[in-house]
Parts: C-alpha cells; structure tokens; sequence
C-alpha cells in the first residue's frame, strides 16, 4: 500500500484497514513458514532418496499442494508491501493525477482478477464437493481441499487491492 507500506496496520486509521492488513500480514507470515516446510521436507526427501534408497512416494504431491497455498496466502502481501513484478516507465514519470488514475486502474484489475479467479475457483470446488473427486496420486484427499487456499488467497488479494484503491481514491499517498 501507498502509506502503509512502512507503519503497517498500527499505522492504519481505520478498523477495518487494520483488520485486512492484520490478516494479510498473518497469512504473508504463514506462507513463509510454508517456505520453511517445502525446504525442509524436499531435504528429507532428496536425503531419503539418494542416501537411504527409499524415496517418500508422497513428497511431490505434497510439496505441489504447499507451494500453491504459499503462493495464494503470500501474494496479497506481496501487493501490500509493493513486492510484486511491475513496470513503472510510465508511472514512474506521471503526474500526481494521472498516477492516482494509474494507481486505481491497477487496483481495479487486480480486483478484477481475483473476483475471476475467485469464483471461477469456488465453483470449481462446489463441483468437486458435489461429485466426490479425489486426488489420483499418493495423497488421497478430496480434490476440493487443496483448491480452498485459491479462494483464500484470491479474496485476500480483492481485500488488499480494495484497500488500496480506498486510500488511492482518498488522495493519501506515500
């Protein structure tokens, strides 16, 4: 966010820009130590493998499971704090008009996307749920439980870019 980047959700004004920042902070945190776990259990794999000679028949599986829920409960944060990919040769030279127009466009897409995503996930998952699906691999788990971190992540990421086009609109920047 434009003014929230450095005070973070005690610097925020409002309750509800507290509680999203609070909540996108806690999953941004979550996600890290998700890092943690993925590096961690490939390094119990690769040792297993190639040292013991008894490969972990799951760890693929598994470790494809937790780097999406990593990716969706991070990216919100990565929004927030500006981390993401972008490209600014013409935002970067815009006035203070037409960067709050830039600004809220980009909101808006972001927005955008994750009311896509979103919903074209949810609808996934009902589908799952309604059919029974379960996973073809090692894990054997309904096809519905590792999709759920998708609609997580994307309404975080709507939650972040709405706050944002809330500050963009009310002409505080950073």
């Amino acid at each position: 966010m434009h003014d929230q980047k450095e005070g973070g959700a005690a610097g925020a004004p409002l309750f509800p820009d507290r509680l999203v920042i609070g909540l996108v902070r806690l999953c941004g945190a979550l996600s890290t130590a998700l890092i943690l776990v993925v590096f961690a259990q490939i390094v119990v794999a690769v040792i297993r493998r190639y040292i013991f000679d008894k490969p972990l028949q799951w760890n693929d599986e598994m470790a494809g499971y937790l780097l999406v829920t990593l990716v969706m409960l991070g990216a919100a944060e990565a929004l927030r704090r500006g981390d993401h990919i972008a490209i600014d040769l013409l935002s970067a030279k815009a006035g203070p008009r037409l960067g709050r127009a830039q600004r809220a466009i980009a909101d808006l897409s972001v927005m955008g996307f994750a009311i896509v995503v979103g919903v074209s996930m949810w609808d996934s998952i009902a589908f799952a749920r309604s059919f029974g699906s379960y996973s073809v691999g090692y894990i054997e788990i309904q096809t519905w439980i590792p999709q759920v971190p998708v609609v997580v992540g994307m309404i975080l990421l709507f939650l972040t870019a709405a706050l944002d086009l809330y500050v963009t609109l009310r002409g505080r920047t950073g």
